[in-house]
């Protein structure tokens, strides 16, 4: 008898122990699965745009939330938009103007977080012409690529300043390419651009310049965005709020390790060779374009009516939407994480 309960007590334990080993094997499968997300980039070579990105996958940050991210590059804004809209992938990054003229011709996706509060195109001129307001250009000659959003951005802000774009200035319309160069050649006294891109190039040529921005506190024009599909949105909303909240612990985490993460960008793809001092320069120019009196008080990310609203007026003006289309139409806040206030 004594033999008999001490086998039934073997057993008893065995099956216990065999229940516990299958439950940690089953427990830490559940723990380590983990959602896959396919993320666009709109371009497809590393740049400091991306840099929340590569260090929110370089920290860990995405698989903390149980997030497996898949990066897909992408030739511009247009084709990445056109993507997003047909679901594959069913959210990126993307310019502002593109995702709004997708969004007024039917295409089902929206801007769920802001990457730049604030356009950064605008005026590029020598400083030692004295350029530094828009009604200071009459008279002047202005290189730009005219049919595109950033011409109509030069000619609404001329306007306002009550210089006549037909005949106070003179517009050379010219490639995106060849804006500054006609510049920098003296074939022009200004050059439109970005901040974060011809501005610095010319400063990297040795030229003290100074930059005229399209957009302003008081009249802000919203820039990058995340766009996601809606019907991604509406699937996955818990998906969408965990990797905002881990790209946005990964801006945290760049904005205060600068050196760390202008490294990420430069050593992302070891094919390719990445200007580190440009990248670091693009990236402090960046910065500032984060933050605006809404982010100060909802967090990093939030959109208003307002500067969506300045867009649609630009594209509206430059005939690249009609309609009824209106800002509300163009985004949601309801996916920003808390951690967005931590900014």
């Amino acid at each position: 008898m004594n033999k008999l309960k001490a086998y039934k007590q073997r057993v008893v334990l065995g099956t216990c122990v065999s229940f516990i080993v299958i439950g940690a094997v089953m427990g830490s499968s559940i723990a380590h699965a983990q959602d896959k997300i396919k993320f666009a980039f709109n371009w497809t070579t590393p740049i400091a745009s991306f840099i929340q990105f590569y260090a929110a996958e370089s920290q860990g940050f995405y698989a903390r939330e149980g997030l497996e991210v898949e990066f897909v590059s992408i030739p511009g804004s247009g084709p990445t938009v056109s993507a997003i809209g047909s679901g594959e992938p069913s959210i990126g990054l993307a310019a502002g103007d593109p995702g709004l003229v997708a969004i007024s011709k039917g295409t089902p996706i929206k801007a769920v977080w802001l990457q730049y509060q604030q356009n950064p195109t605008g005026v590029i001129s020598f400083t030692k012409s004295g350029i530094n307001s828009f009604a200071d250009l009459k008279g002047k000659t202005i290189s730009t690529s005219a049919a595109t959003p950033e011409g109509f951005a030069l000619r609404t802000r001329l306007g306002q300043a009550n210089v006549d774009p037909e005949n106070d200035v003179t517009i050379l319309s010219v490639a995106g390419g060849a804006k500054l160069a006609m510049m920098l050649s003296g074939q022009a006294d200004a050059s439109t651009g970005f901040r974060n891109y011809q501005f610095i190039l010319a400063q990297m040529k040795g030229h003290d310049v100074s930059f005229l921005p399209f957009a302003t506190a008081e009249e802000p024009m919203y820039q990058n965005a995340i766009f996601a599909h809606t019907d991604y949105l509406a699937a996955n909303p818990d998906v969408v709020r965990r990797f905002l909240k881990a790209s946005i612990d990964g801006l945290i985490w760049a904005r205060d390790n600068v050196d760390e993460a202008i490294k990420l960008v430069t050593t992302w793809d070891p094919s390719l060779e990445v200007n580190e001092d440009f990248t670091k320069r693009d990236w402090m120019a960046q910065l500032p374009l984060y933050s605006s009196e809404l982010t100060a008080e909802q967090g990093v990310g939030y959109m208003g009516d307002d500067g969506w609203q300045n867009v649609l007026n630009v594209l509206r003006e430059g005939g690249f939407i009609s309609g009824e289309l209106g800002p509300k139409d163009v985004y949601t806040n309801e996916f920003i994480p808390d951690n967005s206030k931590n900014w």
